[in-house]
């Protein structure tokens, strides 16, 4: 097949995004497609003479150099092309912003592009985390009680605070609405750390969401084309699973399956499953949950493009169900196919 790739583009999390293009171009060579790579930043190839992957540097700061507006018309500019007009499949390797947020995959639906994962309204749905708990809440999935604080004008004074520490115990967690790979994320472990909470995760998003934390185990269970995977356990080295916790070698164990009982885990998984139902999640997705000291579950999120780095917790469960990352990422390109045909 001649499949396009997408990866970099402006979000927080491009350096994650650059890592799942390398580690999914190289496997569609090894499956003998040919492959374009785009950066949806500039426009620009990926591919280097020798046909190699691009991936920039860890200092690299072209991700605040270009506007995002800048970002969407070199997209569109890029999947419009004479030279693309051919392609079967566009393979979406972008995580957060605009490459996960719904309006990369509006552009691609627009161009009449089949595209890896989900559409347009499922990936708009899923990063807004305030609209998917209630979702979640709707099919009785658990999730943690939670607050979204609007904050257009940036505005953070004391009523807004006393509000907080009124309906939230310490410790609790601060978080944007709208980012993934917990970029922004703090847990407040006492009312003096709030204000720069917040302030850290309006440098993400115009809409704060304030959520009980829960002390448990970390699970996770990706599901792909609507089969549950094995659950896997994370246990981060500092108790919390934050950015540099995900992407540090060395910061976090992972178990899979995880070392819980049978029927658990089927709860897990049945959980999982609704959430990718509700959602409307297509292609490979991943659910996030916290389970406490009584073995009850809450749902934290749902994850539309989830990594697929060597750290990433996706090929490590389907590596437990026997599935190779090649193979994975041949069932998510016959997904995205069988999908959008229909």
């Amino acid at each position: 097949m001649k499949i396009l790739l997408l990866a970099g583009g402006n979000s927080s999390e491009r350096e994650v995004s650059l890592a799942t293009g390398r580690a999914v171009y190289d496997s569609l060579k090894r499956q003998q497609h040919t492959v374009f790579a785009i950066d949806p930043l500039t426009g620009k190839s990926l591919i280097s003479r020798d046909g190699k992957f691009l991936a920039a540097p860890r200092d690299d700061s072209s991700r605040t150099a270009v506007p995002v507006k800048s970002e969407t018309r070199a997209l569109i500019n890029a999947i419009s092309s004479p030279g693309f007009r051919d392609i079967d499949v566009v393979f979406v390797a972008l995580h957060g912003g605009t490459g996960e947020n719904g309006s990369c995959q509006c552009l691609l639906e627009m161009a009449g592009q089949r595209f890896t994962g989900a559409g347009m309204t499922a990936s708009a749905i899923a990063m807004n985390k305030a609209v998917a708990k209630r979702l979640f809440q709707s099919v009785d999935i658990p999730t943690p009680d939670w607050a979204l604080y609007r904050l257009a004008d940036r505005e953070v004074d004391t009523p807004l605070l006393d509000e907080i520490a009124a309906r939230f115990d310490c410790p609790f967690i601060v978080k944007p609405n709208d980012s993934g790979s917990t970029v922004g994320l703090t847990k407040v472990n006492t009312i003096d750390e709030l204000k720069p909470a917040i302030a850290r995760a309006l440098d993400e998003s115009d809409d704060v969401l304030v959520e009980k934390y829960i002390r448990g185990r970390e699970m996770t269970v990706a599901v792909l084309d609507g089969e549950a995977l094995p659950v896997v356990e994370i246990i981060p080295a500092s108790g919390l699973y934050d950015y540099e916790a995900k992407y540090t070698k060395g910061k976090c164990e992972y178990v899979t399956p995880a070392p819980i009982d049978s029927e658990l885990a089927g709860r897990l998984s049945e959980a999982a499953l609704r959430a990718y139902d509700v959602i409307g999640a297509a292609g490979l997705a991943r659910v996030d949950f916290i389970l406490d000291e009584n073995e009850n579950f809450y749902c934290l999120e749902l994850n539309t493009l989830p990594g697929m780095t060597e750290l990433s917790l996706s090929p490590m469960a389907a590596a437990a169900a026997g599935i190779g990352f090649d193979q994975l990422v041949d069932r998510i390109v016959k997904s995205a196919v069988k999908g959008r045909q229909r």
